[in-house]
């Protein structure tokens, strides 16, 4: 335990230094200082635990040089000494937060007293803070082991990702009598504000304190990884007596209205089934076929039902099932278009208007259509200026503007990049 001591009475600093038995209280340091920026220049530069001050100095009082303190080192405790027994001085100091207030002139023993209590409470939010780093290094770890198995399932390399399967599930073993995973994808699909504060962490954050609390009452422990498209990868475990698939599906719904109501951002959740995580049940590539769905293979997640839960296609007999249901938004995307060529209309639009996170969208969209995104557009807008120049009069600067083009030349440019003919070129030869 280090002690600073800051008087703006030289004498008093001193006697203090001098008349305290700091080795029997198990101080290492004693720093002085006899002013506010003194003080200050000491927190700055050395490791202070204790801080005994004064409150009545000149140009900057031990009230303020507390606060300023605090609000930099908020593990510091500040025990005040003051010659007033003023009211108004020991609730400021209370609504600082210091540790204690000795009237002088102060006794030896009394600032020993209040040190030994200091020490105390030193110690246990020492011990408080050691934990909350374990529980913190414990959770990157575990995530960092999922993240680990999705990267090797992506790279296809299943007999890899099991092996750090099993490094997870003895990292879990001690925490249940007997688990189980239960798998799902967070994909973030529109954000409702337009500047977004969030960054990967504190999605994780809320994802992970939302899911654990609605999971609580069987000891739910949630291992989340990011991907590059923007989503979470999330594989809870639970307790296999407090819990079935039933409340699993409850509680991710529970979670998705959570995140509607309450949250700068909509989401799509895809749900997976329930997987043992002991050996006797589990069926060793079944379950490693079930994560290469979490690894990021959109195009096999089958949407099922408006509510925002999502199943995942679990085999051969539901992939029509799951061709037909991903079928739907990019019918609905192609007649939009249709229905707007005349705008200038982005993808990330279009995606909103399906419900689908963008890159996901951008995926199913080319599946489908065999054409990316933006040629499918361009395509579109070529094939309805060609109808334009071979059945009507307009002009082709009208032309332009009915298929979304503002720029004459730039239309002109798009136009014989698809036909090898200007627009002129075009009318000409087709309306002969």
């Amino acid at each position: 335990m280090n002690v600073l001591i800051v008087d703006d009475q030289k004498a008093i600093v001193e006697s203090l230094r001098e008349g305290i038995r700091w080795e029997e209280l198990g101080v290492e340091k004693v720093y002085t200082a006899c002013s506010a920026r003194e003080a200050k220049l000491v927190l700055v530069n050395f490791p202070v635990d204790v801080m005994l001050s004064d409150i009545e100095m000149p140009e900057e009082d031990g009230l303020e040089l507390c606060q300023w303190a605090k609000e930099r080192l908020p593990a510091l405790e500040c025990i005040f000494l003051t010659s007033h027994a003023d009211f108004s001085y020991a609730r400021e100091a209370i609504r600082l937060g210091s540790f204690d207030y000795i009237l002088q002139p102060v006794r030896y023993e009394e600032v020993e007293a209040v040190l030994r209590k200091a020490e105390g409470k030193i110690r246990e939010n020492q011990s408080v803070r050691q934990l909350q780093n374990t529980r913190k290094l414990v959770v990157e770890q575990r995530d960092t082991i999922l993240e680990a198995i999705c990267m090797k399932l992506r790279q296809g390399r299943e007999g890899d990702a099991e092996q750090i399967l099993s490094t997870l599930k003895e990292l879990l073993q001690p925490d249940f009598k007997k688990f189980s995973f239960y798998p799902a994808v967070v994909r973030i699909i529109k954000w409702k504000r337009i500047i977004n504060t969030w960054d990967d962490k504190l999605v994780r954050l809320v994802i992970r304190n939302v899911l654990e609390e609605l999971f609580a009452a069987a000891h739910g422990v949630t291992c989340i990884a990011s991907m590059q498209d923007g989503s979470f990868v999330i594989l809870a475990a639970v307790e296999d007596s407090l819990f079935d698939e039933e409340k699993w599906e409850v509680g991710l719904k529970e979670f998705y209205d959570f995140v509607e109501a309450q949250m700068d951002f909509s989401i799509a959740v895809y749900m997976g089934t329930k997987l043992p995580a002991s050996e006797e049940e589990s069926h060793g590539p079944a379950f490693g076929g079930m994560l290469t769905y979490l690894a990021g293979v959109g195009e096999e997640l089958n949407p099922s039902g408006k509510s925002g839960i999502f199943k995942l296609a679990d085999g051969a007999g539901e992939e029509a099932e799951g061709n037909e249901g991903e079928a739907e938004p990019v019918q609905k995307a192609v007649s939009y278009i249709k229905a707007n060529l005349n705008k200038n209309i982005s993808r990330t639009d279009v995606a909103e208007l399906v419900h689908l996170n963008e890159e996901y969208f951008s995926r199913l969209f080319k599946q489908q259509t065999g054409e990316t995104f933006k040629d499918y557009i361009l395509l579109e807008k070529m094939n309805m200026a060609r109808t334009l120049l071979e059945r009507s009069n307009l002009s082709i600067s009208i032309v332009a503007s009915k298929v979304g083009y503002d720029n004459f030349s730039h239309f002109s440019k798009m136009f014989k990049k698809l036909t090898d003919m200007t627009p002129q070129e075009y009318r000409k030869e087709h309306q002969k």
